[in-house]
């Protein structure tokens, strides 16, 4: 028999897993970073004057 219960919480568990494995391979993997660059990727984003925007 079907019981709604147990599915919801299999499904829940295997997402939290699948969360969770993803997180840990990319936090192994680390910050990408593109040829002959000195810092990560996402660093370049960040606005570096300290001016007052407004």
């Amino acid at each position: 028999m079907f019981n709604f219960d147990r599915f919801a919480r299999v499904a829940t568990a295997a997402v939290g897993a699948l969360v969770l494995s993803t997180l840990s391979v990319a936090a192994a993997v680390g910050p990408a970073m593109p040829a002959g660059a000195s810092q990560p990727a996402f660093a370049q984003l960040v606005s570096q004057d300290t001016r007052a925007h407004g």
